[in-house]
C-alpha cells in the first residue's frame, strides 16, 4: 500500500470543517487504495469557536489504523502555550484572542488562572510539536522559510511568523514549501517553490488540504459558513495592533455583518481595509 500525503492548513478552532475535511481525506485515500499521511501545518487554536475540540481531535489521531497524523506547531499555538504556562511577553491582541479561546474550555478570565487539567494537557501537547516535516521533496512548515538560509539553520521566528520575505521570493528553494499562516483567498496557491493552503477557514468557511501523490498535486476542500463573530473580533484586533480608533461607520458595518446584512467585502470596504 503506497502513501499519499494530505497537508491541511490553518484550522483556527473550526472543528466542524476539520471533521468534514478529514472525512473527505479518508474517502480519497480509500479510492486511491492508499494510507494517508495527514500533515497539519499549525494554528489549531484561536479565532474559531472550538479550539478545545480541534486539539482533542488531533490528540486522538486518525480513525483508520493505517493512517498517520503529523502535527506541526503554528504561531498561534505557540502564543497559546505561552499564555497557559508563563503569560510573559504576550501582546494585548494575543491576550484578547486567548480570552475568547478558553471559552471552549468552559473557562473565563478568572477560572483560567487556576490549573485546569485539560488546558495544561493541551498546552503540553502543542508545546512538544515540531516546527517542520521534511519528506525530501516537500518541506512542511507553518509560515515559511527565509530564502538563502540552509534548512538546518532556519530560525524558529521565521518558521512561525515569516511573511513577505518568503512569499515574495520566486526563486528556487531547497524544497518546495507547503505552508499556511497567510490567508491567500478561497483557493490555494501552487507555484514552483511553494504550496500555500491557508484559505482562512474562520472567515471564509473553507478549509483546504493539498493532496500530494508522488509528482501529482491536487486539492480537497471542506466548505461551510464563515464564523462572523470571529471575523469581527479580527477587525477589532487589527485596529488595536495598528493603534486605530474604530469609527462609528466601522461599528455599524460590523453590526450589519454579524446580522448577515452585508458580506465580508462590504465589511472590509466600510472599515477602510
Amino acid at each position: 500500500m503506497h502513501t499519499v500525503t494530505y497537508a491541511i492548513g490553518d484550522i483556527h478552532g473550526r472543528l466542524d470543517l476539520m471533521e468534514n475535511l478529514l472525512g473527505k481525506v479518508e474517502s480519497d485515500a480509500e479510492i486511491r487504495g492508499a494510507r494517508a499521511k495527514i500533515i497539519f501545518t499549525g494554528d489549531y487554536v484561536d479565532r474559531g469557536a472550538d479550539s478545545r475540540g480541534v486539539t482533542e481531535r488531533l490528540m486522538a489521531g486518525p480513525k483508520r489504523s493505517q493512517d498517520e497524523f503529523v502535527c506541526l506547531r503554528g504561531n498561534h499555538d505557540d502564543l497559546f502555550v505561552r499564555a497557559v504556562t508563563s503569560g510573559e511577553g504576550l501582546p494585548e491582541w494575543a491576550w484578547l484572542l486567548y480570552w475568547h479561546t478558553i471559552i471552549s474550555y468552559g473557562l473565563d478570565r478568572e477560572t483560567a488562572r487556576s490549573l485546569d487539567p485539560t488546558l495544561n494537557r493541551h498546552a503540553e501537547f502543542l508545546a512538544a510539536l515540531p516546527l517542520t516535516h521534511d519528506d525530501g521533496t516537500h518541506l512542511f512548515v507553518h509560515a515559511g522559510i527565509r530564502p538563502g538560509v540552509a534548512l538546518e539553520l532556519q530560525a524558529e521566528q521565521d518558521l512561525l511568523w515569516i511573511r513577505h520575505e518568503f512569499l515574495d521570493h520566486d526563486g528556487l528553494l531547497p524544497r518546495r514549501v507547503v505552508h499556511g499562516h497567510t490567508i491567500i483567498g478561497d483557493l490555494p496557491v501552487f507555484t514552483a517553490n511553494r504550496i500555500s493552503i491557508d484559505t482562512g477557514a474562520f472567515q471564509s468557511g473553507i478549509l483546504t488540504a493539498a493532496v500530494i501523490d508522488g509528482p501529482d498535486v491536487s486539492f480537497l476542500q471542506a466548505v461551510g459558513t464563515p464564523d462572523r463573530s470571529a471575523v469581527v473580533r479580527e477587525f477589532e484586533l487589527r485596529a488595536i495592533v495598528h493603534g486605530r480608533e474604530v469609527s462609528s461607520t466601522a461599528r455599524k458595518a460590523q453590526s450589519d455583518y454579524l446580522e448577515g446584512r452585508i458580506d465580508l467585502l462590504e465589511l472590509q470596504q466600510l472599515s477602510g481595509e
